[in-house]
Order: structure tokens, then sequence, then C-alpha cells
């Protein structure tokens, strides 16, 4: 299995229950991780705790399926996905896609990109 399959399989394990203890399982200690409507990056394993402890707070449910992955010699990923959570007592459907460097198998530096509009009215 390729690191960058290993990854995939990692990322794919971590968004089917995402849990803010388990963050440091993709996240490189020097990780900058950019977000649409996020004036700044969130910056290293805590920052990226205390984001997924905040989506999931909001929505409990939240979770992300890899729809399509592709890599590159100069270590980078990118994963569209697809995702689901509960807002408003509906479950809605959102996809993104994550474009990530990794360093030893970890998101160093990432850009997620995905329509917030669905999030307007949570």
């Amino acid at each position: 299995m390729s690191h960058h399959d290993a990854f995939l399989a990692n990322w794919r394990t971590f968004w089917a229950d995402p849990s803010p203890e388990r963050a440091g399982t993709l996240a490189h200690p020097e990780l900058v991780m950019s977000f649409p409507g996020q004036a700044a990056p969130i910056s290293g394993v805590d920052g990226w705790r205390e984001r997924v402890a905040g989506l999931l707070a909001r929505f409990p449910d939240l979770r992300l399926e890899p729809t399509h992955a592709a890599s590159n010699d100069e270590g980078y990923m990118f994963i569209s996905w697809r995702g689901t959570a509960t807002l408003a007592g509906e479950v809605r459907t959102f996809e993104g896609v994550d474009r990530m460097l990794l360093v030893d198998g970890l998101v160093k530096e990432t850009l997620v990109a995905f329509d917030t509009a669905v999030f307007a009215d949570a």
C-alpha cells in the first residue's frame, strides 16, 4: 500500500466517526489549515482539535465520505468528499475538496473548499 493509499484509509476512518482526540492521527504538528470564510488559518494539532470539537458541538452527526482521490510525487493529495450533517432538524448533504500537503504521512498544509451556503441557517 502506498503512503497516499494509507493516508486515504486513515482519512476515511477518521471522518466516518470524527473525534477531537484523534485529530493527531491526520495532522502534522506544524499544520496550517485554511477554510472558506475564515479570516485566519488554523495552526497546529491543538487548533485542529478545537475546530473538530466546535464542528461536532454544532453538528454531532457530521460525517465525510471520500468520493475521489488523487496524489502526486510532490507530496500533495486531493480528496473530494461528500458530507452529511443534520441542520435545523434536516439531514443535508454537501460536497467539497481538501488539497493537502503530506509530510511523514500527516497533513502539514491544507486548503478545504466547499459551498458554505448549506450552513447559512444552522
